[in-house]
């Protein structure tokens, strides 16, 4: 089986000439997902045409395309000639009217572009789109991308955008709670609400910026958990937040990190067995803080977890069976 991977093409930096690879430089929660995806697919002897990531790393299997595009795009699915075309762009890559067949994984929150032949990432985001047939399949690792560690250092960490609605004030909050330091790692583009964080929480919270790499890596397993207390309020256009898939859960979990985590959207579905979940909204006292970090489940355990839920070739099975429906003409809302 041949396979077109289409992801949104982002600029990396201030260089026009360089965009987001596959795997990303830093952040990058859809290019995170399918490099691990496509680690399931090759090792299952499939071939890949990956769209959307110009200058991703090179491998066996692979056709990295230059084309962004949309006409480009559709000409290099058109010369490539692949049984399945994965969209993983909500349609902003996708070209219009393809003859293939296609299915689309929503990254999002809210209802997709294209419904047809859709995958959701949890059944929190799959209620919020409308859909209640469509298959859900969860966000892959491969542990093999991760350091384990089984000793811990003594900080908590916040990993992704810092923004309201990824809950980084309430992370900060239940860091200084319970007296533990709290590594915030990840773009902040907007500059107010970093400011204010630093201004109220300045001996809790030490902000990195953006890490890759084998730094990011490490910053992951000798955490002593993983904060990802989303918030449905502040989303990226003000409105309602519903997390839908949260990809630093399952990094955290196959590093042996243990994530404590909201209650909102996708997470109280994915942490069980890997961490805990607290109610959003509920204040933290001292005493609440260090009693959920001391229930935690050990670094051994959580590793488990992940890779027998979300391993890269148990994920790739799933999404191959999908493409099996796809390509015998099924069609699902």
């Amino acid at each position: 089986m041949k396979v077109a991977m289409v992801i949104p093409p982002y600029r990396y930096g201030a260089d026009p000439s360089q965009w987001i690879t596959v795997p990303p430089q830093g952040y990058g929660g859809i290019q995170w997902a399918v490099a691990t995806l496509m680690d399931g697919l090759l090792e299952a002897g499939r071939e890949i045409l990956l769209l959307g990531a110009p200058g991703s790393p090179m491998r066996e299997g692979i056709t990295v395309s230059a084309a962004v595009e949309k006409a480009d795009i559709h000409a290099a699915i058109e010369e490539f000639a692949p049984d399945i075309v994965h969209d993983h762009s909500n349609t902003a890559a996708l070209p219009p009217g393809g003859l293939r067949p296609t299915v689309s994984t929503h990254h999002l929150k809210g209802v997709p572009e294209r419904r047809t032949n859709g995958i959701y990432l949890s059944r929190a985001q799959r209620t919020a789109a409308g859909s209640v047939s469509a298959p859900v399949i969860r966000l892959p690792v491969n542990p093999a991308r991760y350091q384990f560690e089984e000793k811990k250092d003594d900080y908590l960490l916040f990993l992704g955008r810092v923004s309201a609605h990824k809950g980084v004030r309430e992370a900060a909050v239940f860091a200084h709670a319970a007296d533990v330091p709290l590594t915030v790692a990840g773009p902040a583009w907007e500059k107010d609400y970093l400011d204010a964080l630093l201004a109220d929480f300045p001996h809790t919270v030490r902000y990195i910026g953006e890490v890759g790499g084998r730094a990011r890596t490490e910053l992951i397993a000798r955490a002593r958990a993983q904060l990802v207390l989303s918030q449905p309020r502040g989303g990226p256009f003000g409105e309602r937040w519903i997390e839908p898939g949260a990809t630093v859960v399952s990094e955290a979990a196959a590093s042996g990190t243990p994530v404590i985590a909201s209650d909102n959207g996708c997470l109280p579905e994915i942490v069980p067995g890997v961490g805990i979940v607290l109610p959003v909204g509920r204040d933290i006292t001292p005493r609440d803080a260090k009693r959920v970090l001391e229930t935690l489940p050990t670094p051994q355990a959580v590793r488990e977890v992940a890779v027998e839920r979300w391993g890269h070739r148990t994920i790739a099975c799933e999404y191959l069976a999908v493409y099996k429906r796809a390509t015998s003409g099924e069609v699902w809302m």
